[in-house]
Formats: structure tokens, sequence, C-alpha cells
């Protein structure tokens, strides 16, 4: 992983992402901002899903975020929920109401593709993006989380963002 930079991501309480989530939605000439990430346990919570774990990489001075899900990966976080996640959640997900507030932190300067993996099995993951593909980026935070060095990553819904 020559030239990749990760860290864990632990969301600072400001500014407050539905300030973001508002103001990026005006930029985008939205009438309305459904939903929008929330801040919860030291991670980024979205609607009725547990807590997702936050990953920040870079690359070639690109920034991305990258959000799994850590009981697909078989970690106990205190206080997330213990029950299996809905099979459809990562096709069920608003992508853009999640992606779009994160997208623009300040944390990012420039911006930042933000990247939503699900874990269906050992070795292999599906992820959504918004922003541009980050293979190497995702793969590396996968091996960091789970100790498997080598994904199978089928990338759905690559959004410009």
């Amino acid at each position: 992983m020559d030239g990749i930079f990760l860290e864990p991501w632990l969301p600072p309480l400001d500014p407050a992402l539905g300030r973001l989530a508002m103001e990026a939605a005006d930029e985008e000439g939205l009438e309305r901002c459904p939903a929008w990430p929330e801040i919860r346990m030291g991670g980024v919570a979205f609607g009725t899903l547990p807590v997702f774990l936050g990953w920040h990489g870079l690359d070639g001075g690109r920034h991305h975020l990258v959000l799994v899900q850590p009981r697909e990966l078989g970690a106990l976080v205190p206080g997330a929920r213990t029950g299996s996640l809905p099979p459809s959640w990562l096709d069920d997900l608003d992508l853009d109401s999640l992606a779009r507030p994160l997208a623009r932190h300040p944390a990012f300067p420039g911006g930042a593709a933000i990247h939503l993996v699900q874990v269906p099995g050992p070795g292999v993951c599906r992820v959504r993006t918004r922003g541009g593909r980050a293979p190497a980026v995702v793969a590396g935070v996968l091996a960091r989380l789970s100790g498997i060095q080598a994904w199978d990553c089928r990338w759905e819904g690559t959004q410009a963002g």
C-alpha cells in the first residue's frame, strides 16, 4: 500500500453533520433534505442502521472516507446492536443523503469520496461509492480491520460527487 495513508476517523462534533447536510442540499438546489448522518458513539450513524466505523484514507492527495459496519467483520462495539443487519441494507441505503454532508466535511480539504462497504462473507465485499473509486484504500481498511489481506470487492452504484 505504498503512498496510501489510513487512519481511523472519529467524527468531530463540530461542525454538526445536520448543518453540513442542509448547506450541501442548498448548494445542490434540493428543495428538501430528508435524512442526514449523525455522530453517535464515536462513529457515523444513519437511519436505523447500527453505527458505522469510519476510516480516513489519503491516496494521491485525494481524501476518502470508508464506512464499515463492525458487526459484519465480527467486531463488537460497546452499545452497538447485536442482531443481524438486513441483507439489503446497502441497496436500500440513501447514499446521497449519507454521503453529501460527509464529503464536504472540513476534515477533508477539497472534499472526500465516500465508500459504504458491506461484507457478506470472509474476503468478499460490496461497495457503493460517491465521488470515485479507491480499491486500494477500501482493501487496506478491510485488511486492517479483519486481518484478511486479499479482498474480492464488487463496486456497485458508483456516483460522481
